[in-house]
């Protein structure tokens, strides 16, 4: 299958999901990458400028370390060309088999890889991962009780990610984007993804932010 950044479309490979734009890049805006939370998501528009684009990347399954090992791979080098801003969702894989402490380690490291990686981006914004009903299905995880835990690990992390934030010089600047799901509103039935208006909160989310830069 052609992964190309620069076919028209959706692409699809099992889980790996892409929407890209047929036109070539003399300039570049804006990528938002991550896992299947962003499946359906509307992609941010951006100020119209010559061939300038906003490009969402779905991986399903997708964790840190999937994430990080194919950003070493140059799977996604011609898509980060020229790019200006960088938009992250992650996170919600890797806290369904560890703590929170070891996901943001991995959280940090791959955003030293990404800022050695492109030079060229100017900010980086990185989602925090949403709350959940759905236990995870990886019990006994480095020694808690596996998926009981799940939403207390997520608020740990959470707060692990904002201050790591802080923690960030002026030239690596971080931003953290809330995403703050209300179960009873965005929550599909399998207690993860989610639902209509869960799509449409994360769209609204990311356009917010887009619109700050």
């Amino acid at each position: 299958m052609d992964r190309s950044p620069l076919t028209n479309g959706w692409l699809e490979n099992n889980d790996y999901k892409h929407f890209t734009c047929s036109k070539e890049r003399t300039n570049g805006y804006m990528i938002v990458i991550g896992d299947s939370l962003l499946h359906h998501v509307r992609k941010p528009s951006t100020t119209p400028r010559e061939s300038v684009e906003t490009y969402v990347e779905s991986i399903g399954g997708c964790t840190i370390d999937r994430l990080t090992a194919l950003i070493k791979q140059n799977h996604f080098s011609e898509l980060f060309l020229n790019q200006q801003h960088l938009i992250i969702v992650i996170g919600t894989n890797n806290l369904a088999r560890e703590k929170s402490q070891p996901t943001i380690v991995k959280c940090e490291k791959l955003l030293q890889l990404i800022r050695r990686k492109y030079s060229s981006l100017r900010t980086i914004g990185v989602c925090t991962v949403p709350t959940r009903t759905k236990r995870s299905v990886f019990y006994r995880t480095y020694g808690d009780n596996g998926g009981k835990s799940i939403r207390k690990r997520i608020e740990s992390y959470n707060r692990k990610l904002k201050r790591l934030s802080r923690k960030q010089t002026p030239s690596k600047c971080l931003e953290v984007i809330k995403l703050d799901f209300d179960l009873s509103i965005h929550v599909a039935k399998d207690g993860l993804h989610p639902n209509a208006a869960g799509i449409e909160h994360i769209s609204n989310v990311l356009q917010a932010y887009a619109d700050s830069l």
